[in-house]
């Protein structure tokens, strides 16, 4: 198989769409499967350069800048993220510009819930399907916000403007959620997440009211979007802690007792950045079913 020039090397690409543009990192390897990968929320593309880049001689790759974050200019606005279905709908349209064919579709967090949407959606699409810590919470009962009030509230506390680039790699390196991050993921995480403003300083492209929007419109009860998805499923959940609930598990279990379902031991809900190489294994075996 065709080896990619550099595998740490990905180039930029616009993919256009009807208000803007989605950005995306591709490896390109024409003569393999196509893979497209699906961020969380308040990240982007580059975050998991360190997770995909190896896979660039055997891989066909794109990861998305999701609507709102790293490189990508689609609108955002009140309401628009509202269960998710606007990301679901971006990533469905960015999947007939990258590849005729279907496609190996993969995503963490956020990127998983709306991948398990577009293979619902449009199973025809998708070839295999690999939900990363997916966000899957169950049927919402009255008054009660299943956490997401207490995460958007964090989000929209978020320090987002830095006057350098070791300042935000300083304010980050080793702490709350990035505690258990390599340092090279954190330094990816930036250089795809901030853009200088007029005054020279940076900011998160991602901003905090678009992330706290983001975590107060996600979708309740996703799980039985699992009996629509006609292709190989696999999901990776971390044991020490996971946005993936025993409830939902069990109703895809019942839909797809073909699914696979991988714990990995002593990961949380950061798996992909935590134990990396499990990623990619998995992601070589779903290529080759």
């Amino acid at each position: 198989m065709k080896k990619a020039a550099n595998t740490n090397d990905a180039r930029r690409r616009a993919i256009a769409l009807n208000d803007g543009s989605l950005s995306c990192l591709e490896w390109a390897n024409p003569q393999a499967a196509t893979i497209v990968f699906a961020h969380a929320n308040g990240f982007n593309a580059q975050t998991y350069r360190a997770l995909l880049a190896p896979l660039a001689g055997s891989l066909n790759m794109f990861a998305c800048d999701l609507r709102g974050h790293g490189f990508s200019t689609l609108a955002t606005g009140q309401g628009l993220a509202k269960n998710w279905t606007v990301f679901r709908n971006d990533l469905l349209a960015a999947m007939e510009t990258i590849c005729a064919d279907p496609v190996l579709l993969a995503g963490h967090s956020l990127g998983a819930t709306c991948s398990l949407m577009a293979a619902a959606q449009a199973p025809d699409r998708v070839r295999a399907l690999l939900l990363l810590e997916p966000v899957l919470i169950p049927p919402l009962r009255a008054g009660n916000e299943e956490g997401a009030g207490d995460l958007a509230r964090r989000a929209e506390r978020r320090r987002d403007v830095f006057p350098s680039f070791d300042a935000a790699f300083d304010a980050y390196r080793g702490r709350g959620i990035f505690a258990s991050w390599p340092d090279d993921v954190v330094a990816d995480y930036l250089r795809g997440g901030l853009r200088e403003t007029e005054d020279g300083a940076l900011r998160l492209a991602c901003t905090p009211e678009w992330e706290a929007a983001i975590f107060r419109g996600a979708p309740h009860d996703t799980a039985p979007l699992a009996r629509g998805v006609r292709c190989p499923m696999t999901i990776m959940v971390g044991t020490k802690s996971s946005s993936a609930s025993e409830q939902q598990l069990s109703v895809i279990g019942k839909l797809r007792p073909d699914a696979r379902l991988v714990a990995v031991e002593g990961a949380s809900h950061f798996l992909p950045m935590e134990r990396p190489e499990i990623v990619r294994e998995e992601l070589l075996r779903m290529a080759r079913t």
